[in-house]
């Protein structure tokens, strides 16, 4: 992936290296947020890297916890390292059971319920 130029400021700027870029790609999990994807680490994919990277490493692959970075036609636009405000988006409203998924179908539902 490459990198643009805001990407390699803010990296320089934020101490992330290339190394912990090409962690968060190869570990990371992606998230859409804004019409972007959003590469940052879960629990599962952090203890992946910390399983398998070298001792010489684990202090670096530590630090890297909450970084993210945002990835849009293949170029890195920015990293950082994650807040509440960087969060993947989830559905906020949890529907009862025996509800459709299906947005149409949920109309229906609930005009004859």
């Amino acid at each position: 992936m490459h990198l643009t130029l805001h990407a390699a400021q803010r990296s320089q700027q934020r101490g992330i290296s290339q190394e912990q870029l090409d962690w968060l790609l190869t570990y990371g999990k992606i998230g859409h947020n804004k019409g972007v994807s959003l590469y940052f680490f879960d629990r599962i994919g952090f203890e992946q890297l910390i399983h398998e990277v070298d001792p010489a490493h684990q202090t670096l692959a530590q630090r890297s916890r909450d970084i993210f970075a945002v990835v849009a036609d293949d170029n890195v636009i920015t990293l950082g390292y994650r807040d509440e405000r960087l969060k993947p988006q989830k559905p906020h409203r949890r529907l009862r059971r025996g509800t459709p998924i299906n947005t149409a179908a949920r109309r229906i539902h609930n005009r004859t319920h």
